[in-house]
């Protein structure tokens, strides 16, 4: 397996790395993409084993390449190196709006590699974040995307639903480190899923301002977008809870959203993987 690493600096001066993976020169792209860009989820990585290793096969098969990066979200607590220095990032600590310069720097790496049908696909956190990128930059050079398992962070359905006076206990909690000067300490929350977090960056996420609900920006993405949910997950994941009938009604209304619901599917589509590649492939090749 032919693999490069491969290293941008966003526009705020942060490095990330990925690998870049080529297909067969004499296989021809069978999908609406030549390049697609693979984004993890919350304290993922791009080197980590999973889905993304399977799919980039797939998608090297496909005759389309494939970049599988890091954004500042890698791990529970990691470094990077920035303008002044090594900067802590991870999950426990991005400030998840910053998202749009890790995307912007990805692209840009594309751009100049010299695709020009690039694709989005993100799991996840990724997929959430990908949501956001495109529907406040609208990215003209990105040509379609897929979310899958983009998480809803709306505190007025989390504190509706049935663990929502737990839910509530941690947020006024986190207010109160942040109302006392201690933004960057640390909780150990279960919800709306189980992470190390600080508690800036909780209220950021999962506050009341609900800056980063993927169903405000769906409507402002103007590009294909397929958006997947598991059966599993919908029922037994706080984000994802009450979620799949908004999207699929969504897509009853917006022309260039395609949703998906995966029977029987966890948030790892541990058994559905092969069902899950048949989908997308089959939607790539129409975009």
């Amino acid at each position: 397996m032919n693999v490069d690493l491969v290293k941008v600096q966003t526009r705020d001066g942060l490095r990330l790395d990925g690998i870049w993976r080529k297909p067969d020169p004499d296989v021809s792209s069978q999908l609406g993409v030549d390049m697609v860009i693979l984004h993890h989820g919350v304290a993922g990585n791009f080197y980590a084993p999973g889905m993304f290793e399977e799919y980039s096969d797939a998608l090297l098969g496909e005759g389309c390449a494939v970049l599988r990066v890091n954004n500042r979200g890698h791990d529970p607590i990691s470094r990077a190196a920035g303008l002044d220095g090594p900067q802590r990032v991870g999950a426990a600590y991005e400030k998840m709006d910053e998202c749009i310069h890790d995307w912007e720097a990805w692209v840009d790496f594309a751009q100049e590699a010299g695709y020009q049908r690039i694709g989005l696909w993100g799991h996840s956190l990724g997929a959430t974040k990908s949501i956001f990128y495109m529907g406040t930059q609208g990215d003209h050079r990105v040509k379609c995307m897929v979310a899958g398992s983009p998480p809803r962070f709306s505190y007025s359905a989390f504190i509706a639903g049935p663990d929502g006076q737990e839910f509530q206990r941690i947020a006024r909690q986190a207010q109160k480190y942040i109302d006392g000067g201690e933004p960057q300490t640390l909780i150990d929350t279960p919800y709306p899923t189980p992470l190390l977090v600080s508690a800036e960056v909780f209220m950021d996420k999962y506050g009341p301002d609900e800056k980063y609900d993927v169903l405000k920006h769906v409507p402002n993405v103007r590009v294909p977008l397929l958006i997947m949910i598991g059966t599993q997950e919908a029922q037994t994941m706080m984000a994802f809870q009450g979620f799949p009938p908004k999207v699929e009604r969504l897509a009853g209304e917006l022309e260039y959203l395609t949703f998906e619901s995966i029977p029987g599917a966890d948030h790892a589509y541990t058994h559905q993987r092969e069902y899950v590649w048949d989908v997308v492939r089959r939607w790539l090749s129409k975009v």
